[in-house]
């Protein structure tokens, strides 16, 4: 289609019950909240007609499908307004056409999240040569032209189910944890995504929740299924009396209990010491990574020469320093 065509295409009032209820192939909507299109509408008015393009269905009966603007049909339905203004393309437009009509049209007034970044790229999959996805369109998400990026949002689209895709639009997920869980099958992909659309986790988090959980998995040669319906963690996630960042936390902790049992005991032990020591504010004992070096490293803040002294001379003084050993040591 010519790319002026468009602006010389009339709008037609067409009957709500004549456009499909389903988005169509060329729509790459997911996850959107209506409500501020419906105030829009509501005090303005339809500023951008959808597009349609006309199908013949059942016995002859005339439908409309939608090419762009799914969304505003929604709200106009939502709204009781009928007819609905559109411009109605030529039956026999090319589906890479339509496709890209509602690519730009969104791309100039919107952001995509990840699951309609999936909708678009695997559509143009069927309709394109890969490499022109790679070269022409990845940079239009701001994603890089990579295969192994392209083929991971292709099976969000193909292999996520709704509620993944849910949490993934919403942010609740992030694309990390969607890396990993779309290894998975789909019934722990979906007992994960339970644990996730009531726990808010960070990002960090997600990541180590759903390692920990493998990890075990395959030490204790139980399924991801049988694990994740423990008792001990459906209590924490259900727990009404802790917020999601205690119950995050709360679930992490026991998960590294049972996979870390001496480093969690080491760590505590580690705590103890340093209160113990009772060290005043501005010193940090760190230990090495896992407890798994010999050395110990000493940080001291302090404003001036004079602060530095006195909290020298304070270590040096503290008789309790001399008690101070590996905590690894003593959880052999």
């Amino acid at each position: 289609m010519d790319k002026f065509s468009l602006l010389n295409i009339p709008t037609t009032p067409v009957q709500s019950e004549q456009i499909g209820d389903n988005p169509g192939p060329s729509c790459m909507s997911f996850g959107f909240d209506i409500k501020p299109l419906l105030n829009s509408i509501k005090r303005i008015g339809l500023i951008n007609s959808p597009i349609l393009i006309k199908k013949e269905k059942g016995e002859g009966a005339l439908q409309y499908e939608v090419i762009a603007g799914f969304r505003r049909i929604s709200a106009l339905r939502a709204l009781s307004l009928n007819p609905i203004p559109c411009r109605i393309l030529p039956s026999e437009t090319p589906s890479l056409d339509c496709l890209l009509i509602n690519l730009h049209e969104n791309l100039a007034s919107r952001d995509f999240n990840p699951v309609e970044k999936g909708m678009v790229l695997t559509r143009l999959l069927d309709l394109i040569p890969e490499r022109d996805v790679l070269g022409t369109y990845m940079p239009l998400f701001d994603l890089p032209s990579h295969k192994e990026t392209l083929h991971l949002f292709e099976r969000v689209d193909k292999v996520f189910e709704h509620q993944a895709k849910t949490l993934l639009a919403s942010e609740y997920l992030s694309m990390k944890a969607a890396k990993l869980l779309i290894e998975m099958g789909g019934a722990e992909r979906n007992m994960f995504c339970g644990y996730f659309s009531i726990v808010r986790f960070s990002k960090n988090q997600q990541t180590q929740f759903i390692d920990l959980v493998s990890d075990l998995s395959h030490i204790e040669n139980n399924p991801i299924t049988y694990l994740l319906m423990n008792p001990q963690l459906k209590d924490i996630r259900d727990n009404p009396q802790m917020n999601n960042p205690q119950k995050a936390r709360a679930l992490i902790t026991f998960l590294r209990k049972k996979r870390l049992p001496r480093l969690v005991k080491t760590e505590n032990g580690f705590k103890q010491m340093i209160e113990n020591l009772a060290l005043p504010s501005g010193f940090q004992i760190i230990p090495p990574p896992f407890f798994e070096g010999a050395y110990y490293r000493l940080e001291i803040s302090f404003e001036d020469g004079k602060e530095l002294k006195e909290k020298l001379q304070f270590v040096a003084k503290n008789e309790r320093l001399a008690a101070f050993e590996n905590p690894w040591k003593m959880t052999v």
